[in-house]
């Protein structure tokens, strides 16, 4: 490998030497459903760039047999010249091909190889995803995941984002299975073999390895057009699954179609390919993959029940697919010219994909729901000093998996939000679209991001934005009001979780947008933003009952009000006065700077009480994941804390479970209320409220019995949940089951085995934990078989015991897809306190080879150290508060 400076970001990258690049591949694989193998040839037409007589591409876990070199340009080199070596690196996945004569700069020549490889169970490169068939034996489909860099283990390839090239792709194969590509079928012809045919696909455009796809088995499909307005002709969009299943495709197909039209119009851009193809894949560690023209997908995240699905696994999908299409653009007709700009798609896709969503599904409120489920958990994570800046120096590809996190989406997403909000959408767009015309079939960089944005707005975007893509981390903002409250100071800082930020951490001033709300005020102050240490500003309305930082919760980061400040707000919430997004951003607020040292729990708790009459899903679900929090750490307390943290969430809860009660209020129920019922049943009946659970126990025995009628699909998680919790075997063994049944919507049997966690009995937590290793549970899904165990301090030891006996069979099973190791460490270690267990936890990992998750064991140590901190500073004041409130 060279090491290749880079000017942007000055970092060092380690990359493939560039005295060759690839033009055009044509690419012929023939895999065998049977052997689970396959074989290979491809031509390479490279382009010589410095005379050279070695060739160094990338191959991972790949037998090379032959490797032959042809230049028309070169009369000595007319008939091909076979390498005179070949040798396979293991350590940085390249091949290193040598030749007996020397290539002459300025020409192009035809590298061709022949190799073979494995369809292996890892699910990345090419490999292999079982299913059952209608006679119930066990069938396998071939299918590819390249993306950071895994097409090296398909094919030997210049495996880098820049190194852009077009592909003519033929999959040999037998008759009566089905070939996809990127791209449309060119031909099909009789192979040489018995039974089999060739499947030539048309050429690419010009694209990154990692975006190439194909896919082989015995597949259906139900198939769309769209209307062609903004694309100008019709596209055709089909959903391809393993027999039996095409029409759960049905809802993804029709937002395909709305979302393709609709992106060629905001992007002002046609979509580039002839077709879109969607597949569903049942063994897929990523939720879905963006390939050109053959978007791959988790089962979950593609097939809709339309009786029985969820409407939180609905609009997942709506989400997922915006997502996936919205890279058609940006991420594959304009690439990131390195992993560190990954956030270039992965934050940009966050956010328009809500866009997409929230203009197809209003009724899904999708910005209010991106506030809990991105942008607080953005927060979450930038709030450690194991963060890493959202454009993050990336020198070696073992580091690229380690950035596919909440930073790059969720916080990428979240200051796109604060962006656009900013400059406005039309001039954010007009950017996009300059940036997408100037770059496409390119790659781009985060600047040139800036400079479009910039031309088109008039405001000088690199100024401001490179503050929030090149720094770890966020502000808090400290309000001191001045001149009886007509006008406050506000001290800008950053935000740690830990509350003990140095003086070396806090150099950072950041560009914030203010947006200052006050009682009777038209509006935000929108022009208002914050760039220096502390200002005065005035409030909006002089003599107002309450002022608000972060009108909407856009601008990312906290607010520190004085006391009277925060009795007004808590006011404006009883009385209703704030919007939705509003009370999310004051509840979430509050409960960070509790936990961090900046304010008492007990505040927090206090301010709970403002939203006794609150009736909004979304406002609940995150009053719940603080609530969650905060019973957690205490968990360990003894009986009185957790007798005296349950009446607290009964106190909450119950009321909303006895006011929705169990039973749907009819096919017009918005599916926010279902979500809300499900909610409380779940947070009441774990908080010990009997009649909850009792009834719980019932509908579960009587949804067994055969009267499906009597659990809601939105509840049908919370139920079993409770009824597995609060029961025995009998309840354990017929939620198990119900997790065996294919016949059952994928969302709701990750739900019964998400479920399956929370028993109390050791005896069944310890089987579950086997079961978890067994075939019954899929590789990508063995996290939901452990996730709720260690939400119960009594699960908590025996999970990490777990962890550490199998950890030797963990990282074999997921050598090939390491981040899986942290999000397993997180689950398994995350949920203690106590520095005694935090430095159990780092002795056990530093024995261990965890480079490729490194970055999530340092987060999850932090985690617990903070928790800890957190318990040990307010542990009197929330006995106290728990006391002198009745609980």
């Amino acid at each position: 490998m060279s090491t290749s400076a880079v000017p942007a970001g000055g970092e060092e990258r380690e990359l493939l030497p560039t005295n060759v690049s690839p033009v055009h591949y044509e690419l012929l694989l023939a895999p065998d459903l049977d052997a689970l193998t396959y074989t290979g040839d491809v031509r390479i037409r490279v382009r010589v760039n410095e005379a050279t007589s070695t060739i160094v591409l990338h191959a991972n876990e790949l037998e090379i047999a032959e490797a032959a070199i042809t230049s028309a340009a070169s009369v000595q080199l007319q008939a091909p010249l076979q390498a005179t070596s070949i040798a396979l690196h293991a350590d940085d996945e390249t091949a290193h091909l040598v030749f007996a004569q020397p290539l002459a700069a300025g020409t192009e020549a035809t590298l061709q190889l022949k190799f073979s490889g494995v369809l292996n169970d890892l699910m990345v490169g090419f490999y292999r995803s079982k299913y059952t068939d209608a006679k119930g034996e066990a069938r396998h489909i071939a299918t590819t995941q390249f993306e950071p860099t895994d097409a090296r283990r398909a094919f030997p390839c210049w495996d880098e984002p820049t190194q852009k090239a077009t592909f003519d792709v033929t999959l040999r194969v037998r008759k009566e299975l089905t070939a996809l590509s990127n791209m449309d079928v060119a031909r099909v012809v009789d192979a040489p073999g018995a039974g089999l045919k060739d499947v030539s696909f048309n050429t690419t455009p010009l694209m990154s390895t990692y975006l190439l796809a194909f896919v082989v088995g015995e597949l259906e499909y139900i198939e769309a057009q769209t209307s062609g307005e903004h694309n100008g002709r019709p596209v055709t969009c089909r959903v391809y699954t393993t027999p039996g299943k095409s029409e759960k495709g049905r809802f993804a197909l029709d937002v395909a179609v709305q979302v393709l039209e609709y992106f060629a119009d905001v992007f002002g851009i046609a979509y580039a390919l002839p077709k879109l193809d969607q597949v569903a894949i049942g063994d897929f560690e990523a939720g879905a993959m963006e390939n050109w023209g053959l978007v791959t997908y988790r089962e979950v995240m593609l097939l809709v029940d339309e009786a029985n699905t969820s409407s939180r696994a609905r609009q997942l999908v709506a989400y997922v697919v915006s997502h996936e299409l919205a890279h058609q653009w940006f991420g594959n007709l304009v690439t990131m010219e390195w992993w560190s700009e990954l956030w270039l798609n992965e934050g940009f896709a966050t956010w328009v994909g809500n866009l997409a969503v929230d203009h197809l599904f209003p009724e899904y409120h999708a910005w209010t729901q991106f506030l809990v489920d991105e942008f607080q958990r953005a927060l979450a994570l930038d709030a450690l000093r194991s963060s890493h800046p959202i454009q993050v120096p990336v020198r070696r590809s073992s580091e690229i998996s380690q950035i596919f996190d909440a930073i790059s989406y969720s916080k990428g997403g979240s200051a796109i939000r604060m962006l656009s909000s900013y400059i406005g959408l039309d001039s954010f767009f007009k950017g996009v679209r300059a940036y997408l015309q100037k770059h496409k079939y390119a790659n781009a960089s985060t600047q040139d991001l800036w400079s479009a944005l910039s031309e088109a707005s008039g405001v000088d975007v690199t100024q401001f934005m490179a503050i929030w893509t090149r720094t770890i981390g966020y502000p808090i903002l400290t309000v001191t009001e001045l001149d009886g409250g007509a006008q406050i100071e506000i001290q800008q800082n950053r935000y740690l979780s830990a509350g003990d930020v140095a003086a070396a951490e806090d150099e950072t001033l950041w560009w914030v947008p203010l947006r200052i709300e006050a009682h009777g005020a038209a509006g935000a102050q929108p022009a208002a933003v914050l760039s220096t240490r502390r200002a005065t500003v005035p409030v909006a309305v002089a003599d107002a009952k309450w002022y608000k930082l972060n009108h909407d919760t856009v601008g990312i980061y906290r607010v520190k009000y004085p006391p009277r400040a925060v009795a007004n707000i808590a006011q404006a919430v009883a009385d209703g006065e704030l919007g939705t997004n509003d009370r999310i951003g004051v509840i979430a607020d509050a409960a960070a700077l509790a936990s961090s040292g900046h304010s008492n729990t007990s505040d927090f708790l206090t301010l709970l009480r403002a939203y006794s009459g609150e009736t909004e899903f979304i406002v609940w679900q995150e009053i719940a994941a603080r609530t969650d929090a905060l019973a957690a750490v205490w968990a360990g307390e003894g009986a009185a804390a957790t007798a005296g943290l349950d009446a607290l969430l009964r106190s909450l809860y119950s009321p909303v479970a006895a006011r929705l009660g169990w039973d749907a209020g009819g096919p017009g129920e918005d599916g926010l209320v279902g979500r809300l019922r499900a909610l409380a049943i779940r947070t009441a009946g774990f908080a010990g409220d009997q009649a909850v659970c009792a009834e719980a126990r019932r509908r579960v025995q009587a949804y067994f019995a055969g009267d499906r009628s009597l659990i809601a699909s939105d509840a049908l998680g919370a139920a079993f949940a409770v009824a597995v919790r609060t029961g025995g075997r009998d309840e354990f063994e017929k939620v198990k089951s119900y997790y065996l049944d294919p016949a059952n919507p994928a969302d709701q049997q990750l739900a019964a085995l998400a479920s399956l966690g929370h028993t109390a009995d050791p005896a069944l937590r310890d089987e579950l934990l086997a079961f978890a290793l067994s075939d019954a549970v899929r590789n990508q899904d063995l996290h939901k078989a452990i996730t709720s165990v260690g939400q119960h301090e009594s699960g908590r030891e025996p999970l990490w015991r777990w962890y550490q006996d199998n950890y030797d069979l963990l990282a074999s099973r997921y050598r090939a897809s390491m981040s899986y190791m942290g999000i397993l460490v997180r689950l398994s270690a995350g949920e203690f306190t106590g520095t005694d267990k935090a430095a159990e936890i780092e002795r056990f990992l530093a024995e261990r080879d965890t480079k490729k998750f490194q970055r999530v064991v340092d987060q999850t140590l932090e985690r617990v150290r903070s928790n800890t901190r957190w318990l040990e500073k307010d542990r009197a004041d929330v006995r106290r508060w728990l006391a002198s409130n009745g609980f």
